[in-house]
């Protein structure tokens, strides 16, 4: 172990933290099934700003279970062991169009009892096994997890496969679930963010599914049955769609089984389609939400690019040096720092299935928001004709090369970390090489993408500022 200064002193706050986050587990009897990933050097990666010989101990294996693909990455330093994966097309803006947040409810009572629990007995069940055990739902897919002890995995498998294949779905959890949506709903009205949220996605995926609540509708969310949700399951959990990352104390034999024993009972096909791709490009509108506030906030959208695409590393860096390297962006520096004219402000790049982007937004008082937006607009077409100078290029390869192996610090960031390696087509060998793509880009490659993408007014949404109104 390469024992430096500086680096020393990251990690020894590091582990210092993890232990502490441990303990505060313990003391709330949380289950812990996340650890310190000591296979992975992190003082020796700190330690070389190029990055030029490091590598992943374990390599990652491709495991095919029937119609179900996994990538594997074998690795014994804990006992612990974190399955993420991902059900593709089944997510919030796939419901029907009259069963708006069926997705979320679905996913919110798997855990709420379940084969031979009922919804207090199944928490008590996985706490005393340290199973973690959770489902999500985004615009596009429906996910989940499950990570526990390897001395526990047989009651790991018997808890996840009663959530999956058994879940009760009774009236009262229904009702209670029903009405925390509702409630959340409700909030939404309450909340400027939610607000501008919400605007944002109805004015630039206008006529899209993506422009839904990502709540659902509240007549639609009375209206789902136990039934409805039973079918939605069986038409869109299947193994044709999902796609799974393990990791952790497992032979490859070991992984094999477990996911054979977890996810055969699928059914092989699903219902699940893509959606429709949405052909964005921005032209400079502005929209606003009809609200006064102390804190006035935009939201900007324009074209980016997807991430098979040669553009994608060029343009994550030129937009990293613009606004998604927190106080050390072109953005933050000018109107933040130097200017005063804003409390944050930011982009980043989005992807989703049907839709990539260049996003980011910023907060400020009233009266320095058209200042701010104006200096933005102004650096935007900077960055468009002029692009980035060679040490803003050194300076951010630096950064983002040596803070990507920090990602997986933990046994869950490894497992999903491979579940997003095949959702976005990165392959199997992506962990090793994507540090060279970020090397192998050019200062002539990020100026052509800044070129390319930062040549036209974003569209903006608003909301906090008089007189606005819709353009």
């Amino acid at each position: 172990m390469i024992k430096h200064a500086k680096p020393k002193n990251f990690v020894y706050y590091l582990k210092r933290l993890t232990v502490l986050a441990v303990a505060l587990c313990f003391i709330m009897q949380i289950p812990v099934v996340i650890k310190y990933f000591d296979s992975i050097d992190i003082e020796g990666i700190l330690d070389k700003s190029e990055l030029k010989n490091v590598h992943f101990k374990a390599k990652v294996q491709k495991i095919e279970q029937g119609a179900l693909t996994a990538y594997f990455m074998e690795e014994h330093s804990n006992p612990i062991v974190s399955i993420s994966f991902i059900f593709q097309n089944a997510g919030a803006a796939h419901d029907d169009e009259n069963k708006q947040g069926m997705a979320l409810l679905a996913a919110a009572l798997l855990t709420e009892g379940a084969g031979d629990y009922d919804s207090r007995t199944f928490k008590e069940a996985a706490e005393e096994n340290g199973v973690k055990i959770g489902f999500s739902v985004s615009a596009d897919d429906f996910s989940g997890s499950l990570a526990f002890p390897k001395a526990n995995m047989p009651a790991a498998v018997n808890l996840f496969k009663a959530a999956l294949y058994e879940p009760h779905l009774e009236e009262d959890d229904i009702n209670i679930k029903k009405q925390q949506l509702l409630t959340a709903l409700q909030m939404q009205k309450e909340n400027p963010k939610q607000l501008l949220a919400n605007k944002f996605k109805e004015d630039i995926f206008a006529g899209h599914p993506y422009a839904r609540n990502s709540i659902g509708k509240a007549a639609d969310i009375q209206s789902v049955t136990a039934e409805e949700m039973r079918e939605f399951l069986r038409n869109n959990l299947a193994q044709d769609n999902i796609i799974v990352g393990i990791a952790g104390d497992l032979s490859k034999n070991e992984a094999q089984n477990v996911l054979a024993d977890l996810f055969a009972g699928l059914p092989m096909k699903s219902q699940a389609k893509p959606l429709a791709k949405i052909d964005f490009s921005a032209d400079g509108v502005e929209y606003s939400v009809e609200r006064k506030s102390a804190q006035a906030m935009t939201r900007l959208a324009a074209r980016g690019t997807y991430r098979d695409s040669v553009d994608f590393y060029p343009l994550y860096i030129a937009n990293y040096i613009f606004g998604e390297s927190g106080l050390s962006s072109r953005l933050s520096k000018i109107i933040r720092e130097r200017e005063g004219l804003t409390y944050g402000v930011y982009t980043y790049l989005s992807n989703s299935d049907a839709v990539a982007l260049i996003e980011g937004g910023y907060s400020s008082t009233p009266e320095n928001f058209e200042k701010a937006k104006e200096l933005l607009k102004k650096e935007w077409l900077k960055l468009g004709k002029e692009g980035v100078s060679a040490q803003e290029l050194d300076e951010a390869k630096k950064s983002l090369l040596n803070s990507f192996y920090l990602r997986f610090a933990t046994i869950d960031g490894i497992s999903d970390m491979l579940t997003a390696m095949q959702k976005y087509n990165l392959g199997i060998d992506f962990l090793d090489k994507r540090n060279d793509y970020i090397r192998n880009v050019s200062n002539k490659d990020v100026n052509a993408a800044a070129k390319k993408y930062f040549n036209s007014i974003p569209d903006f949404v608003n909301i906090g500022v008089d007189n606005l109104g819709e353009k």
